[in-house]
């Protein structure tokens, strides 16, 4: 006998509750196979599965297609740079880059994605600026939005209150939702997509619209990258060899809790079974010297010892 609407919406809410991406997409084809009828409210139960379905595919995809075509390593964080026309999107991610993209006075001067890279507080990130924004312009052209909603934080530009209400309206259109700081435990992919973002603002703007987000304005490239670094909370430790030699560049995380144990899977995996013990310098170099075990819990800029058995 046929279920009412509201209890086969409440199961097939109940089975896709925290499954994202790929493992969600595989639910929904399972749900597909097993509901039978595809009449009256099952056929709208069906269709809405389809476009789900069909909106996940197409996200996957051009991820995938994004990170294949980046020559960064995975675990850097990629931030999307996004505005109206003539936003100032180019000379952002030049000034940032050092890159040396084209920039007009006449609208849509980018009409495909541009990639740059910056290095900043030991931290390397990836940009990737996108097309003008205008309204309805991801209703056929589903490759950007999922750029965006492939992407760890999103930077957007506006020279207006008109600039910065037409994005957000679009990126609402689409169900994306912001916040201002990333995710707990790193960056993860969430249903509905919720994204971290800040707002860079033209410096003759005088009043700003109430989103909650951080704000900067474009004519400080310093406090931009502040900014960057604030929304990502990167935990950037450094590891000392046996001659009390630390090491410049530091092995980054992107979480909050970040143990011993952590760091030693980033080093190599088959080392966890060996490992001894280790001594940290408690937010660095002239830090507060402690031997700790493996599940001890690490702050940005500690250095860290590790000794295995051999």
């Amino acid at each position: 006998m046929p279920k009412p609407y509201s209890v086969m919406m409440d199961e097939i809410n109940g089975r896709l509750k925290g499954k994202v991406g790929d493992e969600r997409a595989k639910e929904i084809r399972l749900l597909l196979k097993e509901i039978q009828f595809d009449v009256g409210d099952y056929r709208k139960i069906k269709d809405k599965l389809r476009r789900e379905l069909k909106e996940i595919e197409t996200m996957e995809q051009a991820k995938k297609a994004s990170r294949k075509g980046s020559h960064t390593k995975k675990e850097t964080p990629q931030f999307v740079i996004i505005g109206a026309a003539n936003s100032g999107k180019s000379t952002l991610l030049n000034n940032l880059t050092g890159t040396n993209f084209l920039v007009a006075d006449y609208p849509y001067t980018s009409t495909e994605a541009q990639y740059g890279a910056l290095k900043h507080d030991n931290v390397n990130f990836q940009l990737v600026e996108l097309p003008a924004i205008y309204e309805g312009c991801w209703d056929n052209n589903k490759s950007t939005l999922a750029m965006v909603h492939s992407t760890d934080c999103l930077l957007i530009l506006g020279r207006s209150i008109k600039d910065f209400k037409l994005v957000l309206s679009e990126l609402k259109k689409n169900n994306i939702h912001l916040r201002a700081e990333r995710m707990d435990d790193g960056f993860a992919q969430t249903n509905p997509r919720t994204i971290p973002a800040f707002l860079v603002y033209d410096k003759k703007m005088e009043v700003m619209l109430s989103t909650g987000l951080k704000e900067v304005s474009n004519d400080n490239l310093d406090d931009v990258k502040k900014k960057m670094i604030e929304i990502i909370k990167p935990v950037r430790l450094y590891t000392m060899d046996s001659f009390n030699k630390i090491e410049d560049l530091p092995i980054v995380f992107f979480k909050d809790h970040v143990t011993v144990k952590d760091v030693i899977k980033k080093i190599g995996k088959g080392k966890v079974e060996i490992f001894k013990d280790a001594v940290v310098l408690e937010g660095g170099p002239n830090g507060r010297r402690k031997r700790v075990g493996i599940s001890y819990e690490l702050s940005d800029g500690d250095v860290i010892h590790l000794t295995f058995h051999k």
